[in-house]
């Protein structure tokens, strides 16, 4: 089966884009992954961070009742920070401690 390539980045495959972004790259290719167009890079491949970058980072283009809308509030990011810390540490990467992923 032949597989189209991503319109963004011309790859078939999540490994091509980490060649893109670094010809040497001999780590994991994980997902979530963000993509910059823009440089031809990637931003990041960690779920919390992409998603606090989406809360406001794109507010120029939706409607003016969405805007500034946070699930990441000052006042309780010690706390989801914390609970972020204890999830990826015992669910998410918890397939890799147990050596089933590589």
């Amino acid at each position: 089966m032949a597989i189209s390539p991503e319109a963004n980045t011309g790859a078939s495959f999540l490994r091509d884009v980490y060649f893109k972004a670094q010809p040497n790259y001999d780590g994991r290719y994980t997902v979530p992954t963000f993509w910059d167009k823009k440089d031809k890079t990637i931003v990041s491949n960690e779920s919390s961070e992409i998603i606090r970058f989406l809360y406001t980072e794109f507010d120029d283009l939706i409607d003016e009742s969405k805007k500034g809308v946070t699930y990441y509030p000052e006042k309780l990011r010690k706390e989801i920070d914390e609970l972020n810390e204890w999830v990826y540490g015992t669910v998410n990467n918890g397939v890799y401690k147990a050596g089933f992923a590589t």
